[in-house]
């Protein structure tokens, strides 16, 4: 079976090809992006039609169908045109799949899709295995035992619309549940918690009544009250309209006028008996001054005359005093010389009158005339002195007159001195006391015309201050007023008790109780109709809050319960719900109300996960019993491969003997292996890649002549041989040209310029068809 021929009218951005004969082998060379992979792409709709966009990876590049044809041709001539008639899988008899692996080498890939599958299906082809079937028995087993797979390692399936193993998971889950819900109900009492809630519906019935009474018997007490409160309230305010004159600030005014009038009038008196003391006072200093002034005047003339008479005798003393002082050296050496002049003189005599020489008479005459001239000197000097003694008892004479008296000099400087010292006081004295009378006049001036005065304005001030208050308040005395004071902050505290009493049992509607008394009135009103009601009960607020605490207690005990009940009722519909969703029974809704239903839905949820169970393990069993067959017949896949097979014959011949034998091994990872011509053994990745392409060549050569019952067929290649280099590539151009030369037609698709060059002396002898094939229309 061959292609004889291909035209692509339009597919995408292909331009037409024509007709395009294909021989044996055909190289069609294509640069990237001209189009050689659409042309691929259209061959392989062309051939497998719908079932391609299955098959094939990236096949609508271009969506939609190539508009053209492929012609067919088998070995006994029969030509078959494609689209126009079946596809290829129903030409060769093959299953879409398998002709994919066996005649199309797509995208540089010569490996084969879903491997083991491939294998096991051309075998059972082959062989008549029963692999199917026994897949078909698994399968259905799985079905009926509602599994994931036919294979022991499944589980419950879980489908939509089904969801068996959820719902198994759920029902043991929901069985825990009911088992843990079963003591709570037991412990809760769940089945008498109605009967419990009924009877603390009616205590609370029986304590609301009593509170209603008390209510009614408060409202009455409120308007009583209340109406109490207004009336009062309105005395208040209309007592206060008539005393609003009177203020604590002008009590306060009255009170203090009186009291500094008082105080000032004291002070007032106080000043003017001062001023009296001050007056008397003033006439006294005043003869004092009088007096002192005598005194002074008679030691002005005393100082008058010692000035005049004494001061200047002591004047001329004192120069001669100095004088006398200056002279008494001289007078103590006049004094030595006449006594030393008398002695020589004495001398000179009695050594005349011994020898009476000349000598000694000049010494007399000398000694004499000094003798009489120190002794004149000396007298002059004494004579002086008794003039200044004589002077000195004239002054303390004149001294003594005056009281000034003493026995020398300094005694009487002294006692001059301090005449002048006490008159100098006297002096002083009388000019101070000159000065205190002055300030006592103006002082007391200032009493008289000043501050008694303006005291005086002060007591008039205030006088007219509280004339001008009794007047507008219309009281006699400051007591009066007090007491009308008094009651306005009486009837002031009325109005604010009660307003504020108002206020706490009926609230505001304003700042001030003129605002709220309306407001008030109405609210006492309103509760008009209580005032004959409950006249035999009397409000008491602690029964209220032990009414209230008891009915706050039952309240809770009835949410508790309630909440109890809710919470059962909704955990037994959610069980309802649950369980119901689980079992699915057509004809039997079940209900959950009461502890038996509980129980009888567990019974029922343990009888579903017993049975999904069973027939779950009822039906692994049995197909683990299939499986041990159906590995038994998947070692027969290994026919198709080993040392004598059509497999191992090709790769040994194309790979000239460097390998020996091909096996399909099935220890779980279902792998083709090879062995060397020295025994070893590799796996098919681990093999190079010219080794890999070889192999794989191989088999797709030997199961496709299987599969077509030893007729050849042809090969699509797309660059297979890409990755290889030069030497390599060369080695495996002769491999398709002997593939070719067994039979099979090679239709390859390249854009290596190293595969054209490589045969281009077969595309010059004519043994190998060269065809390029056209650029893309730009889109």
């Amino acid at each position: 079976m061959r292609l004889s021929e291909f035209a692509i009218r339009h597919y995408g951005p292909l331009p037409d090809t024509g007709r395009v004969a294909l021989d044996s082998f055909s190289l069609l060379f294509g640069r990237n992006e001209e189009g050689k992979t659409l042309t691929i792409d259209a061959l392989v709709k062309l051939l497998f039609k719908r079932s391609s966009r299955r098959l094939f990876n990236n096949i609508d590049r271009v969506s939609g169908d190539p508009d053209g044809y492929l012609v067919i041709e088998d070995e006994s001539g029969k030509v078959t045109k494609l689209p126009e008639e079946e596809g290829l899988a129903d030409i060769t008899g093959l299953t879409s799949e398998e002709c994919r692996n066996i005649f199309i080498v797509r995208n540089s890939d010569l490996s084969i899709a879903s491997e083991s599958e491939f294998y096991r299906s051309v075998t059972e082809r082959l062989t008549g295995l029963r692999i199917g079937e026994i897949r078909s028995i698994r399968a259905r087993l799985g079905e009926l035992g509602k599994l994931t797979k036919g294979s022991s390692d499944a589980s419950l399936r879980d489908w939509a619309g089904e969801k068996l193993k959820a719902r198994t998971n759920d029902a043991v889950d929901l069985i825990e549940e009911i088992r843990g819900l079963e003591d709570q109900l037991e412990e809760e009492e769940y089945d008498r918690l109605e009967e419990r809630l009924l009877g603390v519906g009616e205590k609370m019935s029986q304590i609301s009544s009593e509170l209603q009474s008390f209510e009614a018997a408060w409202k009455r007490e409120e308007y009583e009250k209340g109406r109490e409160a207004c009336e009062a309230l309105t005395r208040a305010k209309d007592e206060l309209r008539q005393l609003e004159v009177y203020s604590d600030g002008d009590a306060r005014l009255w009170e203090r006028c009186e009291t500094d009038a008082k105080s000032w009038e004291k002070e007032m008196e106080d000043l003017r008996e001062e001023v009296d003391t001050k007056k008397k006072e003033l006439e006294q200093k005043r003869k004092a001054l009088e007096q002192i002034k005598l005194e002074v005047q008679a030691l002005r003339d005393t100082k008058k005359r010692i000035d005049n008479e004494i001061e200047p005798e002591i004047g001329k003393y004192e120069m001669d005093v100095g004088k006398m002082r200056r002279d008494e050296t001289r007078g103590r050496f006049f004094t030595t010389a006449v006594v030393a002049s008398a002695a020589l003189l004495l001398a000179s005599i009695m050594g005349l009158i011994v020898n009476p020489a000349p000598v000694f008479y000049g010494l007399l005459a000398l000694f004499l005339v000094l003798t009489g001239i120190f002794g004149a000197q000396k007298y002059l000097f004494v004579r002086e002195k008794a003039h200044h003694a004589a002077v000195f008892e004239r002054i303390r004479l004149s001294a003594s007159r005056f009281g000034l008296g003493g026995e020398s000099m300094p005694e009487i400087l002294s006692a001059i001195q301090r005449f002048g010292v006490d008159y100098s006081r006297q002096e002083s004295e009388t000019a101070q006391a000159d000065m205190g009378i002055s300030s006592l006049r103006k002082e007391i001036e200032w009493l008289t015309d000043t501050a008694i005065k303006a005291l005086g304005d002060k007591i008039t001030d205030s006088t007219t201050q509280i004339h001008n208050i009794a007047q507008r308040s219309g009281a006699r005395t400051l007591r009066e007023y007090n007491q009308k004071l008094e009651r306005r902050l009486a009837c002031e505290q009325t109005v604010a008790m009660e307003s504020k009493m108002l206020q706490s049992h009926f609230g505001s509607v304003g700042k001030t109780p003129e605002e709220n008394l309306q407001h008030w009135l109405d609210k006492v009103n309103s509760l008009e109709d209580f005032g004959n009601k409950a006249m035999d009960v009397t409000y008491d607020a602690e029964a209220v809050l032990q009414l209230d605490s008891e009915q706050e207690a039952f309240l809770k005990e009835q949410a508790k319960l309630e909440d109890s009940l809710t919470h059962f009722r909704d955990l037994l519909r959610e069980i309802e719900r649950n369980a119901n969703e689980i079992l699915r029974l057509e004809d039997d809704y079940l209900h959950c109300n009461t502890s038996l239903d509980v129980k009888t839905i567990k019974d029922k949820l343990l009888n579903f996960v017993a049975q999904t169970e069973t027939t779950k393990e009822d039906a692994l069993k049995a197909i683990r019993t299939f499986e041990s067959l159906e590995r038994e017949e998947e070692e027969k896949i290994s026919t198709l491969f080993g040392k004598d097979s059509l497999v191992s014959e090709h790769f040994h011949e194309i790979t000239r003997g460097l390998y020996e034998q091909v096996d399909f091994v099935l220890d779980g990872t279902k792998r083709v292996r090879v062995r060397l011509k020295d025994g070893s053994m590799l796996d098919a990745e681990q093999l190079s890649g010219g080794a890999y392409d070889q192999l794989y060549l191989s088999i797709r050569l030997a199961l496709g002549e299987k599969l077509l019952e030893g007729n050849k067929g042809f090969f699509i290649m797309d660059d297979p041989f890409i990755k290889a280099d030069k030497d390599r590539l060369r080695r495996q151009m002769d491999i398709l040209r002997r593939i070719c030369e067994s039979g099979w037609q090679v239709i390859y698709f390249t854009a290596k310029d190293e595969v054209k060059d490589i045969l281009q002396q077969d595309i010059a002898n004519g043994s190998i068809s060269y065809i390029e094939v056209q650029g893309a229309v730009p889109a």
